[in-house]
Protein backbone atom coordinates (compact mmCIF):
# COMPACT_ATOMS: atom_id res chain seq x y z
CA UNK A 1 0.00 0.00 0.00
CA UNK A 2 1.12 3.56 -0.48
CA UNK A 3 2.38 6.00 2.05
CA UNK A 4 -0.22 8.67 2.80
CA UNK A 5 2.34 11.38 2.06
CA UNK A 6 2.91 9.97 -1.42
CA UNK A 7 0.64 10.04 -4.41
CA UNK A 8 0.71 7.28 -6.99
CA UNK A 9 -0.32 7.07 -10.61
CA UNK A 10 -2.84 4.34 -11.31
CA UNK A 11 -1.34 3.23 -14.64
CA UNK A 12 2.43 3.31 -14.00
CA UNK A 13 2.29 2.74 -10.25
CA UNK A 14 4.85 5.46 -9.64
CA UNK A 15 4.61 7.06 -6.25
CA UNK A 16 5.97 10.48 -5.40
CA UNK A 17 5.42 13.16 -2.83
CA UNK A 18 3.41 16.20 -3.69
CA UNK A 19 6.60 18.27 -3.97
CA UNK A 20 8.14 15.81 -6.40
CA UNK A 21 5.00 15.77 -8.53
CA UNK A 22 4.93 19.56 -8.58
CA UNK A 23 8.46 19.60 -10.00
CA UNK A 24 7.36 17.20 -12.77
CA UNK A 25 4.29 19.29 -13.52
CA UNK A 26 6.36 22.46 -13.61
CA UNK A 27 8.81 20.82 -15.98
CA UNK A 28 5.93 19.61 -18.15
CA UNK A 29 4.45 23.13 -18.09
CA UNK A 30 7.78 24.66 -19.14
CA UNK A 31 8.16 22.12 -21.97
CA UNK A 32 4.58 22.82 -23.11
CA UNK A 33 5.10 26.60 -22.91
CA UNK A 34 8.35 26.39 -24.90
CA UNK A 35 6.72 24.11 -27.48
CA UNK A 36 3.62 26.29 -27.86
CA UNK A 37 5.83 29.42 -27.89
CA UNK A 38 8.06 27.96 -30.62
CA UNK A 39 5.02 26.95 -32.69
CA UNK A 40 3.52 30.40 -32.12
CA UNK A 41 6.73 32.16 -33.13
CA UNK A 42 6.94 29.95 -36.22
CA UNK A 43 3.37 30.88 -37.17
CA UNK A 44 3.98 34.57 -36.45
CA UNK A 45 7.16 34.52 -38.56
CA UNK A 46 5.36 32.93 -41.50
CA UNK A 47 2.37 35.26 -41.15
CA UNK A 48 4.65 38.31 -41.09
CA UNK A 49 6.51 36.96 -44.11
CA UNK A 50 3.21 36.41 -45.93
CA UNK A 51 2.03 39.92 -45.00
CA UNK A 52 5.33 41.38 -46.19
CA UNK A 53 5.06 39.51 -49.50
CA UNK A 54 1.45 40.72 -49.84
CA UNK A 55 2.53 44.30 -49.11
CA UNK A 56 5.32 44.08 -51.70
CA UNK A 57 2.87 42.66 -54.23
CA UNK A 58 0.39 45.48 -53.48
CA UNK A 59 3.15 48.07 -53.93
CA UNK A 60 4.21 46.42 -57.17
CA UNK A 61 0.61 46.32 -58.38
CA UNK A 62 0.15 49.99 -57.53
CA UNK A 63 3.36 50.91 -59.37
CA UNK A 64 2.25 48.88 -62.38
CA UNK A 65 -1.18 50.53 -62.32
CA UNK A 66 0.42 53.97 -62.02
CA UNK A 67 2.75 53.21 -64.96
CA UNK A 68 -0.19 52.01 -66.99
CA UNK A 69 -2.15 55.16 -66.15
CA UNK A 70 0.82 57.34 -67.11
CA UNK A 71 1.16 55.41 -70.35
CA UNK A 72 -2.53 55.81 -71.14
CA UNK A 73 -2.35 59.52 -70.34
CA UNK A 74 0.77 60.00 -72.43
CA UNK A 75 -0.73 58.16 -75.39
CA UNK A 76 -3.92 60.20 -75.08
CA UNK A 77 -1.80 63.36 -75.29
CA UNK A 78 -0.05 61.98 -78.35
CA UNK A 79 -3.41 61.12 -79.93
CA UNK A 80 -4.70 64.57 -79.00
CA UNK A 81 -1.93 66.11 -81.08
CA UNK A 82 -3.02 64.14 -84.14
CA UNK A 83 -6.76 63.83 -83.52
CA UNK A 84 -7.44 67.49 -82.78
CA UNK A 85 -8.22 69.02 -86.17
CA UNK A 86 -6.60 72.38 -85.44
CA UNK A 87 -3.43 70.96 -83.90
CA UNK A 88 -3.06 68.48 -86.73
CA UNK A 89 -3.52 71.22 -89.32
CA UNK A 90 -0.64 73.20 -87.81
CA UNK A 91 1.41 70.03 -87.37
CA UNK A 92 1.13 69.23 -91.08
CA UNK A 93 2.51 72.67 -91.98
CA UNK A 94 5.15 73.03 -89.30
CA UNK A 95 7.82 70.71 -90.75
CA UNK A 96 8.46 72.89 -93.79
CA UNK A 97 7.44 76.15 -92.05
CA UNK A 98 4.78 76.44 -94.75
CA UNK A 99 3.80 80.00 -95.78
CA UNK A 100 0.17 79.15 -94.95
CA UNK A 101 1.17 79.48 -91.28
CA UNK A 102 1.21 83.27 -91.82
CA UNK A 103 -2.53 83.40 -92.55
CA UNK A 104 -4.54 85.02 -89.78
CA UNK A 105 -6.90 82.07 -89.30
CA UNK A 106 -3.84 80.00 -88.24
CA UNK A 107 -2.76 82.32 -85.41
CA UNK A 108 -5.03 80.85 -82.74
CA UNK A 109 -4.25 77.34 -83.93
CA UNK A 110 -0.53 78.04 -83.53
CA UNK A 111 -1.16 79.40 -80.02
CA UNK A 112 -3.07 76.22 -79.26
CA UNK A 113 -0.04 74.17 -80.32
CA UNK A 114 2.24 76.29 -78.12
CA UNK A 115 -0.12 75.72 -75.18
CA UNK A 116 0.03 71.98 -75.90
CA UNK A 117 3.85 72.09 -75.68
CA UNK A 118 3.65 74.11 -72.48
CA UNK A 119 1.29 71.53 -70.96
CA UNK A 120 3.77 68.78 -71.84
CA UNK A 121 6.64 70.87 -70.41
CA UNK A 122 4.70 71.39 -67.18
CA UNK A 123 4.00 67.67 -66.89
CA UNK A 124 7.71 66.96 -67.43
CA UNK A 125 8.73 69.58 -64.89
CA UNK A 126 6.45 68.04 -62.24
CA UNK A 127 7.67 64.50 -63.07
CA UNK A 128 4.22 63.38 -64.16
CA UNK A 129 5.56 62.05 -67.46
CA UNK A 130 9.05 60.95 -68.42
CA UNK A 131 11.21 63.73 -69.83
CA UNK A 132 13.04 61.61 -72.42
CA UNK A 133 9.85 60.09 -73.78
CA UNK A 134 8.24 63.52 -74.07
CA UNK A 135 11.28 64.98 -75.78
CA UNK A 136 11.44 62.07 -78.19
CA UNK A 137 7.75 62.22 -79.05
CA UNK A 138 7.18 66.00 -79.14
CA UNK A 139 10.62 67.64 -79.14
CA UNK A 140 11.06 67.74 -82.90
CA UNK A 141 7.76 69.55 -83.39
CA UNK A 142 8.59 72.06 -80.65
CA UNK A 143 11.87 72.86 -82.42
CA UNK A 144 10.06 73.30 -85.72
CA UNK A 145 7.68 75.73 -84.04
CA UNK A 146 10.47 77.60 -82.29
CA UNK A 147 12.63 77.97 -85.40
CA UNK A 148 9.81 78.57 -87.89
CA UNK A 149 9.72 82.10 -89.25
CA UNK A 150 6.25 81.60 -90.71
CA UNK A 151 5.12 79.96 -87.48
CA UNK A 152 6.13 83.03 -85.45
CA UNK A 153 4.23 85.38 -87.76
CA UNK A 154 1.10 86.82 -86.16
CA UNK A 155 1.86 85.65 -82.61
CA UNK A 156 4.36 86.81 -80.05
CA UNK A 157 6.52 83.75 -79.37
CA UNK A 158 8.75 85.52 -76.84
CA UNK A 159 10.27 83.80 -73.81
CA UNK A 160 8.38 86.01 -71.39
CA UNK A 161 5.04 84.66 -72.69
CA UNK A 162 6.09 81.09 -73.52
CA UNK A 163 8.84 80.26 -71.01
CA UNK A 164 7.81 76.64 -70.56
CA UNK A 165 7.73 76.17 -74.32
CA UNK A 166 11.29 77.51 -74.61
CA UNK A 167 12.44 75.36 -71.71
CA UNK A 168 10.96 72.31 -73.44
CA UNK A 169 12.42 73.14 -76.86
CA UNK A 170 15.86 73.84 -75.32
CA UNK A 171 15.73 70.39 -73.71
CA UNK A 172 14.56 68.91 -77.02
CA UNK A 173 17.55 70.36 -78.87
CA UNK A 174 19.92 68.85 -76.30
CA UNK A 175 18.09 65.50 -76.38
CA UNK A 176 18.13 65.29 -80.18
CA UNK A 177 21.85 66.21 -80.30
CA UNK A 178 22.67 63.61 -77.63
CA UNK A 179 20.61 60.91 -79.39
CA UNK A 180 21.12 61.30 -83.15
CA UNK A 181 20.24 57.63 -83.80
CA UNK A 182 16.92 57.64 -81.96
CA UNK A 183 15.87 57.23 -78.37
CA UNK A 184 18.14 55.65 -75.75
CA UNK A 185 17.51 51.96 -75.12
CA UNK A 186 16.63 52.50 -71.44
CA UNK A 187 13.84 54.95 -72.30
CA UNK A 188 10.49 53.91 -70.80
CA UNK A 189 7.24 55.49 -69.69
Amino acid sequence: MSDPAQYCTPIFHVCRTMQEWSVYWQALGVVAAVTFGAVGLYKIYHELRRLNEQREKDISDKETAARLKRTEFFLSQHRRLFDDKELYEVLCLIDADHPRLKIEDMWDKKRKLLVFFEEIALLVRTNQIDKNVSLYMFGYYSLCARNGVNFAYGINPSKEHWALFYEFSDSAAIFLNDNPNGPPKEMAL
